[in-house]
């Protein structure tokens, strides 16, 4: 990774400003969550406050991106800044002053994830306008770290100040998180180019779609993206508590999840290393790290009385192998990502760039409930073991193709 970029005033303002927003980003969730149960939510109670939160993020990314080919993303990445931290200020004076009720606080929720669906099409479409396209690579790379390690500081963060100091004040350390970044943003030069040059929401909507669709590679690797979501968050998410339950417990499962989310800062660190040498299509194949995992949890589901008794190893070592299995597949997932998101960069107009990087988002996002709503049953009917070989089959055909299909190819030629 090239640090120096961060010499760049106006990429040094963008990265930081990310960088805040991201431990918000994480932070924030589990202080919403973690207030619904101090006000004695049940499940149906916690869930409403989660759904409230993720379903407006889900359902507004694409206007997020055609707001960001419309408006300048500079202002589109203050006001999405100072929104999330107005949210989870009001939230935080009701927690503390004993006022607060579910209701309003899943309304809190529902605006900052509103927020965060304008919030990542805009940064993400903004650094090709503070950094010159000779470093577009490791402009991404430092992206993409900054993006990671954020989360896992504000997940960590988020634990330990609503541990320790409350979830009231937990929301205001949230808030002051998103207020830093909205100040930060401010330092991104004004008066960088629109996209946009008028027209309809509607209609702008319509183009970007059209543009996806017409660019093959690109519904190709966005198809790849939902699928290894659908994958991740069905077999590993849903299936591997349950088989963590059984086995090492839940202590140790939490553990080998923050050895997965290592592996997506050490995955962007090494993709980045690899520079030109990683093509699109080959890259297309570090997905299929997610086998690993996958097996590992089929093969612990196998009972073959007499001959084959689960678990097949001791839980210990079982959770060992699972682990660096978890950490593989987020190094193969950021062997991807980094590529395709260098390539959008580069090959995608900047008319619409906002509007791909909302599509790219969409597909990853909408992936996860549906593999969370699909896995279950289908385990229900054909069991654990055939479900979990069926996601790992998946992946590896949609990766296969995508890795061969011309599109993809071509244009990872013309960048050559």
């Amino acid at each position: 990774m090239r640090w120096s970029l961060l010499r760049i005033p106006a990429f040094r303002a963008l990265w930081l400003g990310r960088l805040l927003s991201w431990v918000g980003s994480g932070l924030a969730p589990l202080a919403l969550v973690f207030a619904a149960i101090d006000l004695g939510a049940d499940a149906l109670g916690v869930a409403l406050v989660v759904a409230a939160r993720s379903v407006p993020n889900v359902a507004l990314v694409l206007v997020g991106g055609a707001l960001s080919d419309r408006w300048p993303k500079r202002v589109v990445a203050v006001a999405s800044s100072a929104l999330s931290s107005a949210a989870l200020v009001v939230a935080a004076t009701l927690l503390l002053l004993d006022r607060e009720t579910l209701a309003a606080l899943a309304a809190a929720a529902a605006v900052n994830g509103a927020a965060a669906a304008f919030f990542g099409p805009a940064t993400s479409a903004l650094l090709r306008d503070v950094i010159p396209p000779s470093a577009i690579r490791d402009g991404t790379v430092l992206a993409r770290t900054s993006m990671n390690v954020g989360l896992i500081v504000g997940t960590a963060l988020g634990g330990a100040v609503v541990a320790t100091l409350g979830t009231g004040v937990g929301l205001a350390v949230g808030a002051a998180l998103f207020a830093a970044a909205g100040l930060v943003f401010r330092g991104v030069p004004r008066g960088l180019p629109r996209a946009s040059a008028g027209g309809s929401l509607l209609r702008d909507l319509g183009s970007g779609l059209a543009f996806v669709g017409r660019s093959r590679w690109l519904t190709a690797t966005l198809t790849l993206a939902f699928a290894f979501q659908f994958a991740f968050a069905g077999g590993v998410q849903i299936l591997g508590p349950l088989v963590a339950d059984e086995s090492f417990g839940r202590l140790l499962w939490g553990l080998a999840g923050a050895v997965q989310t290592l592996g997506l800062v050490v995955g962007a660190v090494w993709a980045g290393q690899l520079r030109g040498r990683l093509r699109l299509a080959v890259a297309s194949l570090g997905t299929t790290a997610l086998v690993a995992p996958l097996l590992l949890l089929a093969g612990a589901h196998v009972d073959v009385p007499g001959v084959l008794d689960p678990p097949l190893v001791d839980p210990l070592h079982w959770f060992f192998w699972l682990s660096v299995g978890l950490f593989v597949a987020s190094v193969g997932l950021e062997v991807f990502t980094v590529p395709l998101d260098v390539t959008i960069q580069l090959q995608v107009p900047p008319a619409y760039l906002g509007r791909v990087f909302a599509c790219l988002t969409l597909a990853s996002l909408a992936g996860m409930p549906a593999g969370e709503l699909v896995v279950g049953p289908v385990a229900r009917a054909v069991g654990a073991p055939v479900t979990l070989l069926g996601l790992a089959a998946l992946v590896v055909v949609v990766a296969v193709a995508v890795a061969l299909t011309p599109r993809v190819r071509k244009v990872d030629a013309l960048q050559a």
